[in-house]
């Protein structure tokens, strides 16, 4: 399915990809014990309360915005350099959400909190469903949401949680495949992960490893275009001096307009994108001597709320910012921890049970996020995406139809006839 089309701009591109891992190291064989689910077990979420859960969404969309900005700060503080960074605190959410989904307790308790303190699972995922639906409705841009996942027969089988998987079918429109994984998965998962990212992000998952039993992706794309156009005339060559002090040269877009930002730590200007649903925002720092990231370190979501609060049309605004590219990529574990959401990482106290076998059976072992933006006259061109890799416990005894026959000894072989299987030759090795 190709969710893009080919207009002027692209924004926004999430992908999310998840893979549990269970099993043995390579050259041992698997325990004949298999993880199994209780039957009394049911799914942490039920669709059907999550489409009859009323929310504030005024209170939920505050939330969001506190998330985004705590996510960037926090973000910021943990990358601790002085180049590019971008997030896509959409992609984020998103990736987090479905393992949200099969998480308990304590676990699906500080995932719901990092995006919405207090107000519950069944209000964040709500939420994320109506956020799904926004998308995937947009007028005058081309703006969709694709997830699909991959469970591995080889390993996992039949023993997913039915009910988690008809959630996040129904909650997340996931496309559920089950296959036996091998070398062509992984080109297949990519293959898939490229096609809805309008061809953005090559290569997310560089292998799979026999262990791994699952893989789920998400996909987010926004296809639009300038409201108003930057003019010929108002694309100008000019000089940018970076956080280190060096003047280089960048071609300008320079406007126009009756928006304008004001606080004590910034001012900033707004540029809608066809339709007006969508706009690209500035927030410069009033502190020439701070570099972008020094500032993102202490701008706080209430900093952003005093930001949007300051909008005044009272002034002509003349505003230029420089075409640019980059790129980021960016471990997030301690991110995801220094949030508050550290038990999913901890194999003793996860629990991810909503999804399969007991608490404690499985862990968020890798947050990996990575972007990519452009920016120039005609608009802006960026993709994100999140890797979130779920470890076996310690307690888990792995299932899997493989078996291993390792000829590292004295053994015997023969030639045979297939249809009789008679052997042909017959003999033994000792020593070679």
């Amino acid at each position: 399915m190709n969710i893009c089309t080919k207009k002027d701009i692209k924004v926004l591109t999430g992908v999310m990809a998840a893979s549990l891992l269970l099993g043995g190291c390579a050259g041992r064989t698997p325990s004949s014990k298999p993880l199994k689910n209780d039957p009394s077990v049911k799914a942490a979420i039920n669709f059907d309360e999550v489409k009859k859960t009323e929310y504030d969404k005024d209170l939920m969309d505050a939330e969001y915005r506190r998330y985004c900005f705590d996510l960037l700060s926090q973000t910021v503080r943990d990358y601790g350099g002085e180049g590019n960074v971008m997030i896509s605190p959409a992609s984020i959410m998103m990736a987090l959400d479905m393992v949200a989904a099969g998480a308990k307790e304590d676990s699906l308790r500080q995932l719901t909190d990092l995006f919405a303190v207090g107000q519950g699972p069944l209000s964040q995922q709500a939420y994320a469903a109506s956020l799904m639906d926004k998308i995937n409705n947009s007028k005058d841009v081309d703006f969709s949401c694709a997830n699909a996942v991959w469970n591995n027969s080889l390993l996992l089988g039949d023993m997913v949680n039915t009910e988690y998987v008809d959630y996040i079918r129904e909650t997340f429109l996931a496309e559920y495949t089950v296959t036996d994984f091998n070398d062509k998965t992984c080109d297949e998962i990519n293959g898939w992960i490229y096609d809805h990212t309008d061809k953005k992000i090559k290569n997310m998952i560089e292998d799979l490893d026999r262990d791994t039993v699952m893989v789920l992706v998400n996909a987010i794309t926004f296809d639009g275009k300038w409201e108003e156009p930057y003019e010929k005339d108002n694309v100008k060559e000019g000089d940018f001096t970076a956080s280190n002090g060096k003047v280089q040269k960048a071609t300008f877009l320079n406007d126009t307009s009756y928006i304008y930002f004001e606080t004590e730590k910034a001012t900033g200007f707004i540029k809608n994108y066809k339709g007006g649903e969508y706009a690209f925002l500035a927030i410069l720092p009033k502190d020439a001597s701070v570099s972008a990231n020094e500032f993102a370190k202490s701008f706080t979501s209430k900093d952003y709320e005093d930001f949007i609060s300051s909008r005044t049309t009272e002034y002509t605004v003349y505003s230029k910012m420089p075409e640019f590219k980059s790129d980021f990529r960016f471990l997030m574990n301690d991110t995801v921890k220094n949030l508050g959401a550290g038990d999913i990482f901890e194999p003793g106290k996860a629990d991810f049970s909503g999804i399969a076998g007991k608490p404690g059976d499985m862990y968020v072992s890798v947050v990996l996020h990575q972007t990519h933006i452009e920016v120039d006259a005609n608009g802006t061109r960026a993709s994100a995406a999140t890797v979130v890799m779920m470890t076996k416990g310690q307690s888990v005894e792995a299932v899997s139809k493989e078996r291993y026959v390792n000829c590292d000894r004295p053994y015997l072989y023969a030639i045979v006839d297939t249809k009789t299987m008679c052997p042909v030759f017959i003999g033994t090795v000792n020593e070679v």
